[in-house]
């Protein structure tokens, strides 16, 4: 054992210097990583157990750890506490059972233990901080709230209708990112939900910084935002309907002279008034033939007959003479006929709903840009000259736009078509850049692929190789000739051979061959033999 220790021992002194270092440097890398991998393999990897903890959860926590003598770490300034990984879910389990994390608030778990001597005034109170508890932890499950606040107002109850007041409740958030209009909304319901005759009129919610992010607005706040909401429904109504009308016109305009050479412009007027009407028309004469709703027809025949004699009474004191009874007889005698007709009326009703928004007009402004044609200058280069629109070509330009739009001259509608030469820089920069994008899209991986490739060689596999060939330089010993004693090299057998035979050449041939096959050793003995003749 000694003695290969010698040997190791011996095998470093003689390295060179350069050795030395690349061996002690190797040495401490591979100590380095076996303590790592060892301190790696040994470590005892902790993960979460509980985040975002109020101090009271905290405690509980670190007191029911200690009881299980489970190691703990406590980080994020109090509020995340650490354990082993393999103990994380049985002790998760075992702190639900005990009621722990509890959020920092109390929910209805107050009502497990019941004290027969808890006044009524005490219950309703615990009942209040149930709720309260209950609501803010279930507002704590929105991704963008961090901590949840809730105050309940409950009204006392009273026989007299006039003093009871409705219950309220405001909510005090601490966020995590932006709570948009829905989730608010949500929020707000589940308050108002949770609370006997609670209204979302009387609901406050606030965030830590002091924004108000709800509050019941009033009858002209309401008013207001109705108008504002409208407004911004007719505008945007507005344009899109321009717009819808613009990109109609100018692509098919661009069909005809080209990509980027045609520009349209349109401007609707609109009248965004409501109306409803409604309507009864009762016309008798719009049936030919009248339709008989009822008819009721009364006949009466009233006939008496006298007795011959006229009988003495207060009304008829006068008794007729003899003679007249046949007359009298047929005295009394009455016929009458009534009929009664109803005719059906035709009734007609109408309501009218006048649609959210009318076009009442609509101006339309567009234009082409001309043609080009090359013509060859003095100098013989070619020249890009601009070529206007015939007025046949504006005139077919004109109906195609009034076509495309319905046009409508009894609505007042206006159409402008002109021709002008569009800037040519414009579109030289448009082509340009529709070319480097085309290009990109389709070589750029390629391109992308190639860059790196470059990089990887230029920066990480050309400085590797240097280093090694460095390294190999260095490490290698020069290889140093025995001198004989005539002042030359004395060579292996295999070189020997190879080389000519140097007692076949004279002094000269043998000098220009030494010098030829090291020219810097060469160098030294002349500098000798000129040291020697000073």
């Amino acid at each position: 054992m000694n003695t290969l220790i010698e040997q190791i021992i011996n095998i470093y002194k003689n390295m060179p210097l350069s050795r030395k270092i690349v061996t002690g440097v190797m040495i401490v890398v591979v100590i380095a990583g076996f303590l790592t991998m060892f301190m790696w393999a040994n470590k005892i990897e902790f993960q979460p157990l509980f985040t975002n903890l109020v101090p009271e959860d905290a405690a509980a926590i670190t007191t029911k750890l200690q009881e299980k003598r489970v190691p703990y770490k406590i980080e994020g300034n109090g509020n995340v506490i650490t354990v082993p990984s393999n103990k994380v879910y049985d002790l998760r389990l075992a702190l639900a059972a005990d009621g722990i994390p509890k959020g920092g608030f109390v929910g209805y778990e107050i009502f497990d233990e019941s004290d027969f001597g808890t006044t009524e005034f005490v219950q309703k109170l615990n009942r209040q901080r149930a709720l309260q508890g209950e609501l803010s932890r279930t507002i704590q499950a929105f991704d963008q709230v961090e901590e949840a606040k809730v105050m309940i107002v409950l009204p006392k109850d009273s026989v007299f209708i006039e003093e009871s007041k409705p219950a309220s409740a405001s909510v005090l958030l601490k966020l995590k990112s932006e709570l948009n209009e829905k989730n608010i909304q949500s929020i707000v319901h589940l308050v108002a939900s949770s609370v006997e005759d609670l209204t979302p009129q009387m609901i406050s919610i606030v965030d830590t910084t002091g924004r108000v992010l709800f509050k019941h607005p009033s009858e002209d706040e309401q008013t207001q935002k109705l108008t504002d909401d409208r407004a911004k429904t007719q505008l945007t109504y507005k344009a899109h309907i321009e717009q819808t009308y613009a990109e109609q016109i100018q692509t098919m305009l661009e069909r005809i002279v080209g990509m980027d050479n045609a520009i349209v412009r349109v401007s609707a007027e609109m009248d965004f008034t409501q109306q409803t009407t409604q309507e009864e028309i009762f016309d008798p004469e719009e049936r030919n033939t009248p339709f008989v709703r009822s008819r009721k027809t009364t006949t009466k025949n009233l006939e008496k007959q006298g007795d011959g004699a006229g009988i003495v009474s207060s009304v008829n004191p006068v008794t007729p003479p003899p003679g007249a009874g046949a007359a009298a007889a047929a005295a009394e005698k009455c016929d009458s006929n009534d009929d009664t007709v109803n005719y059906e009326l035709s009734k007609l009703t109408r309501q009218k709903v006048k649609p959210l928004a009318v076009l009442t007009r609509l101006s339309v402004a567009a234009v082409v840009n001309g043609a080009y044609a090359y013509e060859t200058g003095k100098s013989g280069e070619r020249v890009q000259k601009y070529v206007p629109r015939t007025n046949a070509e504006m005139a077919q330009f004109k109906a195609i736009v009034e076509k495309a739009m319905g046009y409508d001259e009894n609505r007042g509608d206006q159409v402008t078509v002109e021709s002008f030469p569009f800037s040519q820089m414009e579109m030289a920069s448009t082509e340009a850049s529709s070319l480097v994008k085309d290009f990109f899209k389709e070589y750029g991986r390629m391109v992308a692929n190639i860059v790196f490739v470059l990089i990887l060689f230029f920066f990480v596999v050309r400085p590797l190789v240097k280093t090694v060939k460095e390294i190999q330089a260095g490490g290698a010993e020069p290889e140093v000739p025995l001198i004989g004693e005539d002042g030359l090299p004395i060579l292996d057998p295999s070189q020997k051979q190879e080389l000519p035979s140097l007692d076949t050449m004279s002094p000269r041939e043998k000098a220009v061959f030494l010098a030829e096959d090291d020219v810097e050793r060469a160098a030294n003995i002349l500098r000798g033999w000129l040291k020697d003749t000073e």
